[in-house]
């Protein structure tokens, strides 16, 4: 099978050189616009994109794109350049005979992704043992294997010469230092890594002598390594995929790791002694509670911000994100200044794998209360800037986050629809994806709807949505129906159960609860940008706080 290929920024000698060769990789076009160089690899006339050089507009939503359009990247760029994840690196100085062999493995790896389903055993020829990738600790955030991205779209961000890091889709082969294709047998011993250090680290194998590294792989020991076939390859993904699956080994091991309750350690996670305290990270995996609801004004942002405040009184660290890319209102409603979108810069710096702890630090705002604080990024500043909260970079701030905070609330706005795709040619920016990717994160999802007669259809339509799309949610989510503002004034004498009632006509899945509302109490909130516990700390609106958040911190109070 022949492989296109776009050449960019080559200055005609990359090109004579492929050309000369009578082997599988031919160029198509030769440009020097990388924008241009991306148009034409969304139209399907290659299926590289060859950069000579590491161009200055790449980001990860690009090599996304990219990779979608069953497009691979590949950058000739020495080691110490961070990358995006899922782009294949070249090193410079290898031959052409590497480059060519290296492009080749990529795409065959790319191309064989499983086939069976997950979770069902493969049966698994013989293959020859898979080499030991080597994560280099000094790459930046988004290159290693620590929060299990490595595989990508499978196949590796060049991290071992050939590209033969294809793992599971979004689970890096190396993620806490197990090996899926050793085997049970070889894992057992010493689970998540030899000594427990950073994931798929081996601290028995020197950087300069691992297989794999620049100026060590020999191409003709690639042969021997690589699967030999089509097959095998498959083969080979398939195990992978089955290490995983629920009810292998290593499953089991994860599972009954912490038969205390504890949460897993996450000794990759390194202090940085010039960042703030508050960003130091923890041992802890944070959880993420997402606060979404109808159209209309349910109340999202005024719960995401006392939700936030509970939290941080009650001893937990906390980040409060404004994921609203329609109207965002955090900022009005705890009496900040307008500074700028925090949200929007850390995409950008997830994009190009370039989070930062201090950075992160001098971006957050802290917000202040009688007893405790919480950090808030801060949305959008225009409407017309949700292209910047793209879905990839997001759930990367997301992810990066859970390690350094006990809690994240995010707010977010009421459109799911991803019609707007239809519109494109090629992958299109959604203006809704921070909504989605939000959601499909979360560990626990607080859907909410006004009590009275125009919210409870539309929160009762909203589960029924929810129903019929299973993809919005990991299956362990959990998700909680709340009616907000509930008052006599809108339904009349007992409105709880009034609203309890209808809402059991129309649907099975229980109501979570119904928050009671007193107009003078919260004028006065947003008034002087306050939360409710500040001021009547025994509320019952508080207390329909506590069942939101409840079983959500990784540390109890007063633990």
């Amino acid at each position: 099978m022949n492989i296109p290929v776009i050449l960019y920024g080559d200055d005609g000698s990359l090109l004579n050189r492929i050309e000369s060769q009578r082997g599988r990789v031919s160029v198509a076009r030769t440009v020097q616009d990388f924008s241009e160089a991306v148009g034409m690899a969304h139209t399907g006339i290659a299926r590289v994109l060859l950069c000579a050089h590491v161009p200055a507009e790449m980001s990860a939503s690009t090599v996304d794109a990219l990779a979608a359009s069953e497009v691979l990247l590949a950058v000739i760029a020495p080691d110490n350049l961070p990358l995006p994840t899922q782009a294949h690196r070249i090193r410079p100085e290898a031959a052409l005979e590497e480059i060519l062999g290296s492009l080749e493995q990529a795409v065959d790896a790319a191309l064989a992704r499983p086939a069976v389903g997950y979770g069902i055993p493969a049966q698994i020829p013989a293959q020859p043992p898979v080499q030991p990738v080597i994560h280099r600790p000094e790459a930046a955030y988004g290159q290693d294997a620590g929060y299990g991205y490595d595989a990508g779209y499978g196949y590796d961000s060049g991290h071992s010469g050939y590209g033969q890091d294809y793992g599971a889709a979004g689970h890096g082969a190396g993620g806490y230092g197990y090996d899926p294709a050793a085997g049970a047998g070889s894992n057992t011993a010493a689970p998540y890594g030899a000594d427990y250090g950073s994931y798929g680290i081996d601290p028995a194998v020197p950087a300069g002598n691992a297989p794999g590294a620049p100026g060590v792989h020999d191409p003709a020991e690639a042969s021997s390594v690589a699967p030999s076939n089509e097959e095998s390859v498959l083969s080979q993904a398939a195990a992978i995929v089955d290490s995983f699956a629920p009810g292998s080994d290593y499953a089991l091991h994860v599972q009954n790791e912490n038969n205390d309750g504890t949460l897993p350690q996450h000794p990759d996670i390194n202090q940085d002694p010039a960042a703030p305290s508050r960003y130091q990270p923890g041992h802890r995996l944070g959880t993420i509670v997402t606060v979404w609801g109808t159209h209309g004004a349910p109340g999202r942002s005024t719960i995401a911000f006392n939700l936030a405040a509970l939290a941080a009184q009650q001893g937990q660290r906390v980040c409060l994100i404004d994921a609203d890319t329609y109207a965002p209102s955090l900022d009005a409603l705890m009496a900040l200044e307008d500074t700028g979108s925090g949200l929007a810069i850390l995409c950008s710096d997830a994009d190009r794998a370039q989070l930062d702890e201090k950075k992160a630090g001098a971006i957050m705002e802290r917000v202040p209360l009688k007893n405790g604080t919480f950090d808030f990024l801060s949305g959008i500043t225009s409407s017309s800037r949700w292209p910047e909260v793209r879905a990839r970079a997001f759930a990367e701030v997301l992810e990066w986050l859970k390690h350094r905070y006990d809690l994240v609330i995010c707010d977010v706005a009421a459109p799911i629809e991803v019609d707007e795709e239809l519109t494109f040619d090629g992958p299109a920016p959604r203006r809704n994806a921070a909504t989605l990717t939000a959601l499909a994160c979360a560990d626990r999802v607080i859907a909410l709807g006004e009590a009275d007669v125009i919210g409870l259809p539309r929160l009762i339509n909203l589960a029924r949505e929810v129903q019929s799309r299973p993809d919005l949610f990991a299956p362990e989510t959990d998700v909680q129906y709340w009616l907000n503002r509930s008052r006599r004034e809108a339904a009349g004498f007992n409105p709880e159960a009034k609203m309890r009632d209808n809402w059991a006509r129309y649907l099975s899945v229980p109501l979570t609860g119904v928050i009671p509302y007193e107009r003078k109490v919260m004028d006065r909130l947003r008034r002087n940008g306050e939360a409710l516990l500040e001021v009547s700390p025994r509320h019952a609106v508080v207390q329909s706080l506590e069942a939101m958040l409840e079983g959500m911190y990784a540390v109890r109070p007063g633990a």
